[in-house]
């Protein structure tokens, strides 16, 4: 990213900032997955040039007396777990510190994907989003921050944030962005109360990574107790709603994938539960939900995939590479292994092993302790 301070004017149908006192040019691309070509293959470029060096120089149409951040909503926008890593948390980061008085400047504006998230924006934001590719006016600021901080997947790293705000405070803004009100996983005090029983989400799954014996699931978490929910989320849900289903449950189990990023909406104290696919799959288990769990106050298990678990062993002989050396396939590179362990498998959790993950997530809810 890139912050430049004195006087700024942006030329945003151009896709130039122009800057004094500036000494050199510089490009951005202002999308925080740096390491990822294809990504940034669907952000726009954006030049930085000093302003001395251009006559005459741009003439604002319109000033501005806070400061402006650019970012884009190009890239892997549209996939939720991207939504959340790439743009609204380091958008979370890079804002949060300004309590509202900073104007965001949208490159490759997709006005759905703004609309979906507007309550957000609206938090961080008490100015209207500008569409900046757009604009034939020139905006003046005195000063602008082009591209967003990243820390960490699905994280934030309070040792670099002024005041050392932290994920905490992001699932904060969330529910107050989303009205939601359940900030633990503690039942409520009312003993005729359905909540008093804790409650279990499924996350479904229908083209890939979809549970085949999800109607058992259900009736084994019943037998324990459990008020289950299953919910589907795609492309259009209403975030605010289904944030809602989310904050309301205890436990939240599904397949690794883009789903579980709703884990932000999880009260403080409740149970995540990721399914890890067959296939040596750990490492990116890890990396992106288990890891940023502790931190967003939520216990985690997980449930591993064995073979007999799998549909990869129809589709494949028993000595096939794909069952017998899961690792030969990731060396043929990212691609490889997500059309063969992500994009083809589905699974059929034993219920028996299931139960056993679902009452070891029983132990670690309030619910029913004092009983």
């Amino acid at each position: 990213m890139c912050e430049a301070r004195g006087e700024v004017v942006v030329q945003g149908d151009a896709q130039k900032i122009f800057v004094r006192p500036m000494a050199q040019e510089w490009k951005i691309k202002p999308y925080c997955r740096k390491h990822d070509a294809f990504a940034l293959s669907h952000v726009r470029e954006w030049t930085l040039l000093p302003l001395d060096h251009v006559t005459p120089p741009p003439a604002c149409t319109r000033n501005h007396s806070v400061p402006a951040l650019l970012f884009s909503n190009g890239g892997f926008t549209g996939n939720l777990f991207h939504d959340y890593t790439d743009v609204l948390i380091p958008l979370f980061i890079s804002s949060y510190k300004y309590h509202g008085e900073v104007q965001f400047l949208v490159s490759s504006l997709k006005s759905w994907w703004i609309n979906k998230y507007i309550l957000m924006f609206q938090q961080l934001s008490n100015y209207d989003i500008i569409d900046i590719d757009n604009e034939k006016d020139v905006h003046c600021f005195p000063q602008i921050t082009a591209g967003l901080t990243f820390h960490k997947e699905l994280g934030v790293d309070p040792s670099k944030t002024p005041g050392g705000y932290s994920i905490v405070d992001f699932k904060k803004m969330l529910r107050n962005s989303f009205g939601l009100e359940r900030e633990t996983a503690a039942p409520t005090g009312d003993q005729w109360d359905i909540r008093r029983k804790p409650r279990l989400l499924i996350i479904s799954r229908k083209n890939s990574r979809a549970f085949l014996n999800e109607r058992m699931m259900v009736d084994m978490a019943m037998s324990l107790g459990f008020d289950v929910r299953v919910g589907e989320p795609d492309i259009n849900t209403d975030v605010a709603k289904f944030a809602r289903l989310v904050n309301s449950a205890d436990v939240m189990i599904g397949v690794h994938g883009a789903g579980l990023t709703n884990m932000v909406f999880l009260p403080a104290g409740a149970v995540l539960i990721q399914v890890v696919p067959f296939g040596g799959l750990e490492w990116l288990a890890r990396g992106t939900f288990k890891e940023p769990s502790a931190e967003m106050q939520v216990h985690y298990l997980e449930y591993m995939i064995q073979l007999d678990e799998t549909t990869l062993s129809e589709q494949y002989p028993k000595d096939h590479p794909v069952l017998k050396d899961p690792y030969s396939i990731h060396k043929q590179g990212w691609d490889a292994l997500k059309t063969v362990y992500l994009d083809k498998q589905n699974v059929r959790p034993h219920l028996g092993r299931l139960k056993n993950t679902l009452l070891e997530a029983l132990k670690l809810l309030p619910h029913g302790r004092s009983n």
